[in-house]
């Protein structure tokens, strides 16, 4: 089943596939995608999938979070809104009852990092690359990018990257904790597919009641990104390295 132009989805023995499909933007997510995501996680919840995998139809890109084109609209309200949107709909992926576990090709920055780090695994191909970009436009990484990397890989090693916009590769990547497995980007379907089947063997009932004891204690975010952006879309600065990075686009 296709549930718009830019994603696909489909289940089969109860394991989910939520494809991104975005390519000429590089899976740049808008407000479109982040709704689709939320519904499809609300119905699978409700029919009795146990596994959720989080893809792409491209092995260039997982994801480059958020579509700028789509923000180079918005006035200091509207970007509050889109940051509260982006943290209902990655606060309930990281609170579900499904097991999700992202499968990660090419880029994997900003957004489609915290997109990434809401899952509960993270399986990457060889090839992939890391990184929270958005201080290069004089932002802070929104949705609980900054507090989910650092519960992820560390603080320090959190700080860093989201203070340098600097990118690792999958193996460095893999060093930190970041991703849980590396596979041959050849073999990177496969290898999901094979660890997913192996959750969904699993008891529903247990998987849930592990997944329920290890996130406890994670509490609701502040939210503190989503108005620290919504001030900082104003800044001149950020907001001529949009136009730059649009114009490249092109």
């Amino acid at each position: 089943m296709i549930t718009n132009n830019r994603i696909q989805a489909s289940v089969e023995n109860g394991i989910a596939r939520l494809l991104l499909d975005k390519p000429a933007r590089l899976n740049a997510l808008d407000g479109e995608m982040l709704e689709a995501i939320e519904r499809l996680v609300g119905e699978w919840e409700a029919t009795g999938v146990t596994v959720l995998i989080v893809g792409s139809t491209s092995r260039r890109t997982f994801c480059v979070g958020a579509d700028l084109a789509v923000l180079a609209r918005m006035n200091e309200a509207t970007m509050r809104e889109w940051e509260m949107l982006g943290h209902r709909v990655l606060d309930h992926l990281e609170h579900s009852p499904l097991i999700s576990v992202a499968s990660i090709s090419g880029y994997c920055l900003g957004g489609g990092l915290t997109l990434a780090t809401a899952c509960d695994f993270r399986i990457a191909a060889d090839t992939a690359q890391f990184g929270q970009p958005e201080i290069g436009l004089g932002w802070i990484p929104g949705w609980g990018g900054v507090e989910r990397l650092a519960r992820a890989i560390g603080v320090n090693r959190a700080k860093e990257l989201c203070m340098t916009g600097r990118r690792i590769d999958a193996a460095d990547a893999e060093r930190i904790g970041l991703v849980d497995r590396v596979a041959p980007a050849a073999d990177l379907e496969r290898q999901t597919s094979e660890f997913a089947a192996l959750l969904a063997g699993q008891s529903r009932a247990a998987l849930q009641t592990i997944k329920a004891i290890a996130n406890r204690g994670r509490t609701a975010f502040q939210m503190l990104d989503a108005f620290a952006n919504a001030t900082l879309l104003n800044d001149p600065r950020g907001q001529a390295a949009i136009q730059r990075f649009l114009e490249k686009s092109k």
